[in-house]
């Protein structure tokens, strides 16, 4: 029978108090600990705060004893106070968890949840806390979008479940989900790319050095307490706190050395190309030359070939020279946009306390150089915390935290990374004279040929001088406060509340220097046919403010020993308010910070169209745009623990929010598991040295999503311009969307079982999951009678589905004195379908949605190989496809098939780690199978560029002559020609204004089919890094009083498998690639 948190003195002298604090090795409070007393039925609880106390006979033997922690028996020979500390048991199943709204142990709960300690997210120190998390747990797939600094990762954990919403998981820290939205800016209002929000989502703000544990939840069992925001599952951050004890003062620093990636785009050098050109005159426009016929003119070989410009009246020695000239240099442009650059990070914290009172200071830098010239990231980081008991039953939390991030990179008109891919490499960064030298192919194919000239300003075009006058530069403070409070106010119950306040400010300035083509193309002053010059500066401003209230009853307690039983019931309430203003003002000068607006051209007659018109270019030149939104919440939770081995538990919330329709602002979620802990029943004992741990669980519930890209209401959208009088001006605007008081939540349908076994004391465990989550009522938009007034509406019409398994293996293989070696590895598989979709556009729109596949599904032709006789891809048609007709050949439904996913069903990671005394190695990366990509780098010239009438249809972007104007990879000189009909290379070669060869009626020319040419799998398997280490010891640091010392050395993206063509499978195209790095580190306590 459990007793009272304090026993009465029991008569007599012969007595002793022991009054204990029950923690774990972290000083981490042990509520729910029972202290037994050998020979009598009776014991006690601790109680939230792990304190217990009560009277013992002398030399009377006590337990100490919780869940997932050794039992610890003394014998009581005279006063016991301050401290018991428990230690874990090996099982990972007995883990304590932060969940965010309470602490418990993995055997008592019934969800799909999984931590990770900062030991385990070391290795690369230049990383934000996400890609430090990859890897590392079964169904969480996290892939990086570009390698540049400061970026957020994409995360889905267990698939997609949504269409047009969010699908990122909840990210919630220290108990408050993150609130950051920053309104972003219509492109509509202003020029696309002038806006940088690179910080308004993710958390790229934290500092991982100040984390304790990450614990993700994964279902509903687990997150269905977050209700409407846990679709996406959960992501609980805990921060590291102070604990009772002399001040311990920690140092760490990094320095990272930034290299270029493990691979290469495979590119042509000037050699190479020139004589590919050479190759393409020969075959196609030398004789047509000769003739005074139309030709092609391909490259800076044809344009010499043909006396272009500058060319013109050269003999065939002097073109000779000149391409051999051109030959003796060769550009990676790949090369010339990175640099090799020095990042570093440094780290500070003190922490100490009292059995009343612990503090927690921390200042944290990072500095990331980034990979690619004039791109850079700092991060500086203040967090203070302090945590007080002025008495047995009251605890007080602050926590106080400030980040302030910095990003500087170019703002470009032209991507740098497209252009370094198809830019020819005999072209030049400078002059002799050290000046910017002009590309004289990049955008001279159409004039070449004859068509249309490209206006460049007076210098041309350079991709350096875009780089250095350009520049977009990014400054985000955040600030936090948050307040904790628990009173016990009986024994097992107690109260738990929480506030926090959170701020957010984000500026840029995006500046185009008069002289760059970024500039030149933005000149909205009738400037189409003028050389004037003038650059601009766009200047935004944002900010958030965001508040959360919780409050909280919690209670829990022990019958009989063995029910345990804990119950909490909570209600919540949050809100956020941002607003974004911006102003764009052309004519900036960058020395004085002020500018000098154009007007229109001297030489302009003005009508008073034209003013309107210039009214309305400078009305449409500011602007802002705001978001506020409010949440109210009512919570519980309750868990039933028989004898350890039967778990049962019921979770339960209710949202309401004014993102919805008047009928459906509340949206109630909750699950129900159930656990079975075999190992504690009594026919496993005899089993135990064998099989140490093993849990069977199921659950079942409800989260649901909140889809911020529709509003229930009857919105009204205005214009950026007005309606103007002689005597006033009047807004205009249009009915955005129908009211719809039916617009509701999206919910997700959970089910999953799972089974955690341990073998040999669980140096072996071995974790399987199944799982069936189903989305109802996803919102889509969906086409509506323009009776209505309206084309299209959004509704909840959609459903979908995300079956998968997860299995987890990890081993202790050795374990001795000196060695320790452990293996881990985990492997997803995720099923997503779409099961329900109004909108059914057939197959014509490349990876559009269609019921029956998953989500980015591509639908296209299925390539049989390269014909010999007509020297192109050849499709297979489908096996209910008819053909009667010359049509026939053309209806792409005749071709249509599923090729695979852009979201690859398989990932996984894995890691080593081999220790020997103080040294340690350990290495780690992930994997990725299934996924495939349409590798068509669209190349910014074709046979489309040009004007004239087209004889021949070009297939796909493999078979157009033109493409070759700029570079291409190395083997595209591995071709099928009539000498040479090769099948197992690239198809032939094809001028669209040459001659009709009549291609269309033999196969199809469609680009919806012939798109699939393109097709790669990008399924790769990744070391992504590496780690050696030493941890000093001796009695030369006590006398130096140094607590601990360690070196380490590391690397990360050391390589990849892959049969993907390009850089990086993870990153495909022509992105910012993630970078190699080589970190060194120091670390020291005090």
């Amino acid at each position: 029978m459990a007793i009272g948190l304090s026993a009465q003195r029991p008569q007599g002298d012969a007595t002793i108090l022991v009054k204990v604090t029950i923690v774990d090795s972290d000083k981490n409070p042990l509520p729910g600990a029972t202290v037994k007393v050998a020979g009598k039925a009776q014991g006690v609880i601790s109680n939230e705060n792990g304190e217990v106390s009560l009277w013992v006979d002398k030399n009377a033997e006590i337990e100490f004893s919780y869940v997932g922690m050794k039992p610890l028996v003394m014998r009581v020979t005279k006063p016991i106070s301050g401290y018991i500390t428990l230690e874990d048991e090996m099982s990972e199943l007995d883990q304590v968890v932060v969940t965010g709204y309470q602490r418990t142990t993995k055997r008592r709960t019934t969800g799909s949840l999984a931590t990770l300690t900062a030991k385990d997210l070391k290795g690369a120190p230049t990383a934000n806390l996400d890609m430090l998390m990859q890897g590392k747990i079964a169904g969480v797939d996290i892939k990086a979008v570009s390698g540049r600094p400061g970026e957020s990762a994409k995360i889905r954990i267990r698939g997609t479940n949504t269409i047009t919403g969010n699908a990122e998981p909840l990210w919630v820290v220290d108990g408050v989900p993150l609130q950051r939205d920053i309104p972003s800016i219509e492109t509509s209002r202003i020029k696309a790319g002038d806006f940088n929000d690179i910080f308004t989502n993710g958390i790229a703000g934290i500092n991982p050095s100040d984390i304790e544990s990450v614990t993700v939840l994964k279902d509903a069992s687990a997150a269905a307490i977050y209700g409407s925001r846990a679709a996406g599952g959960v992501i609980v951050v805990t921060t590291k706190r102070g604990k009772e004890g002399k001040m311990q003062i920690n140092y760490s620093t990094n320095v990272s050395i930034v290299t270029s990636p493990p691979r290469d785009a495979n590119l042509m050098n000037s050699k190479e190309k020139l004589a590919w050109e050479q190759e393409l005159w020969d075959e196609f426009s030398a004789k047509k030359f000769a003739e005074g016929s139309n030709y092609p003119v391909i490259g800076i070989v044809g344009m010499i070939r043909s006396g272009y410009k500058q060319y013109a009246g050269m003999t065939k020695e002097q073109q000779d020279a000149t391409i051999e000239s051109l030959g003796a240099h060769t550009t990676d442009w790949f090369q010339e946009l990175f640099q090799n650059s020095v990042s570093q990070s440094h780290y500070l914290s003190l922490s100490g306390g009292s059995e009343k009172n612990s503090y927690y200071v921390s200042l944290g830098y990072s500095q990331n150089n980034g990979l690619v010239k004039k791109t850079d990231y700092d991060r500086y980081n203040v967090n203070a915390k302090i945590d007080m008991k002025p008495n047995k039953r009251v605890k007080l939390g602050f926590t106080a935290d400030m980040a302030m991030q910095h990003s500087n990179s170019s703002s470009l008109g032209v991507d740098p990374f497209k252009y370094a891919y198809f830019a020819n490499p005999y072209e030049k960064v400078y002059n002799e004279d050290g000046s910017y030298a002009a590309d004289n192919t990049y955008y001279s194919l159409s004039h070449a040929n004859g068509s249309y000239d490209v206006r460049l300003p007076k210098d041309g075009y350079n991709i350096f001088r875009e780089i250095n006058e350009t520049s977009n530069n990014t400054k985000n403070i955040s600030a936090s406060l948050i307040a904790n409070l628990n009173v016990n106010i009986l024994d097992n119950f107690s109260f738990e509340g929480l506030a926090s306040y959170g701020y957010v400010s984000n500026t840029t300035d995006n500046i185009n220097g008069k002289n760059t083509y970024a500039a030149w193309t933005d000149r909205p002053f009738k400037d189409d046919n003028t050389d004037r010059i003038y650059g601009s500066i766009t200047q935004t401003s944002a900010y958030n403010t965001s508040y959360n209230l919780r409050g909280q009853l919690h209670y829990f307690n022990t019958f009989a020993e063995d029910h345990y039983i804990s119950a909490l019931l909570g209600t919540e309430i949050r809100g956020q308010y941002a607003k974004s203003i911006y102003e764009k003002r052309y004519g900036y000068d960058p020395v004085t910070g002020n500018s000098a607006t154009p007007t229109y051209p001297s030489d302009t007659k003005i009508e008073y169209a034209d003013l309107l018109a210039y009214a309305a270019i400078i009305d449409g030149l500011s602007g802002q745009s705001i978001v506020e939104d409010a949440f109210a919440s009512f919570y519980f939770s309750f868990d039933y623990v028989f004898k350890q081995r039967y778990v049962l538990s019921f979770t339960g919330r209710t949202d309401g929010s004014n993102n919805f329709g008047s009928k459906e602002q509340f949206n109630p979620t909750g699950s129900l598991g159930l656990s079975w802990n075999v190992d504690q029943e009594a026919f496993m004992q005899s089993l135990k040295s064998v099989i140490s741990s093993l849990s069977f669980r199921a659950a079942f519930g409800y989260t649901g999503n909140i889809n911020k890209s529709v509003y229930p209401q009857l919105v009204m959208d205005y214009n950026t311009s007005f309606r103007r009088t002689d005597t006033d001006y009047y807004r205009m605007g249009y009915l955005k969307n129908a009211p719809n008081p039916h617009l509701r939540w999206e919910k997700t349908r959970d089910m999953k079982i799972s089974m955690d076994m341990g073998f040999f004391n669980d140096r072996f465990r071995l974790q399987g999951e199944l799982y069936d989550r189903r989305t109802h009522d996803a919102v889509t938009t969906v086409s509506v009678p323009n009776t209505t007034g309206f084309s299209s509406q959004s509704y909840n019409t959609s459903e979908l589905l995300n079956q998968g398994i997860e299995v987890t293996l990890n081993a202790n293989v050795l374990k001795t004195k000196d060695w320790n070696i452990s293996v881990s590895t985990n492997i997803a598989y995720n099923r997503n379908k779409l099961l329900k979709y109004d909108v059914n556009s057939g197959y014509r729109s490349w990876g559009t949605n269609h019921v029956g596949y998953p989500l980015g599904a591509i639908i296209s032709g299925k390539v049989n190989k390269i014909d010999k006789k007509l020297g192109i891809y050849t499709y297979e048609p489908r096996p209910d496809a008819v053909f009667t007709t010359a049509e026939d050949r053309r209806n792409v439904n005749n071709y249509s098939f599923y090729l695979g996913t852009s979201t690859a069903p398989t990932n996984g990671g894995y890691s080593i780690s081999v220790s020997y005394k103080n040294l340690n190695l350990s290495i780690g990366g992930t994997y990725s199978l299934g996924g495939k990509i349409l590798n068509n780098i669209n190349c910014p010239i074709s046979y489309s560029t040009l004007s004239g009438s087209k004889l021949e249809s070009v297939p796909t972007q493999e078979n157009d002559l033109y493409i070759n104007h700029l570079n291409v990879t190395k083997d595209a000189v591995n071709r099928w020609t009539p000498n040479n009909p090769i099948t197992n290379g690239h198809p032939r070669i094809i001028d669209a204004y040459g001659e009709d060869l009549g291609l269309d009626d033999f196969v199809p020319s469609i680009d919806f089919i012939t798109k699939a040419s393109m097709l790669e799998d990008v399924s790769y398997f990744k070391l992504g890094s590496l780690m050696i280490g030493y941890n000093f010891t001796g009695k030369w640091m006590q006398k130096a009083h140094i607590n601990s010392l360690a070196l380490s050395f590391s690397m990360s993206n050391l390589f990849t498998i892959t049969n993907y063509s390009g850089i990086d499978p993870e990153t495909p195209g022509a992105v910012y690639p993630t970078p190699r790095t080589f970190s060194m580190g120091l670390s020291v306590g005090f």
